[in-house]
């Protein structure tokens, strides 16, 4: 996969942007296990952080037991990671894990919080 070292994307409200983020924080993550200590993900609002992570965590959890190839996120994924339905599963379980016993190195966060780091 073609990494860059930092994407910006720019909308308005109600076009998607949480699903995009989404998908390209777990196409990243999804990498490997642990892939998740190495990407930043900044948003504006502490809504839109908790927001995000919710997501991130409840498609982890619903790829590590139903992955539907018509589903256009799923789909993607498997594409981009070049895996099958079965693999998908597995690297959500194992990235789910993986967050949940180091939960202080899923950083999505905002702005204002990225700078006083």
């Amino acid at each position: 996969m073609d990494q860059k070292p930092f994407i910006i994307y720019k909308s308005s409200a109600g076009s998607g942007k949480t699903y995009t983020l989404t998908l390209e924080y777990l196409k990243l993550a999804l990498q490997s296990p642990h892939a998740f200590k190495q990407i930043l993900a900044v948003t504006f609002t502490n809504k839109a952080t908790q927001e995000m992570k919710e997501r991130i965590l409840e498609e982890l959890n619903r790829l590590r037991s139903k992955v539907d190839p018509q589903e256009k996120m799923d789909a993607e994924l498997m594409k981009a990671l070049d895996v099958d339905e079965s693999g998908l599963k597995v690297l959500a379980q194992q990235t789910l894990t993986a967050i949940l016993h180091d939960y202080g190195r899923f950083s999505v966060s905002t702005i204002d919080s990225f700078f006083r780091k």
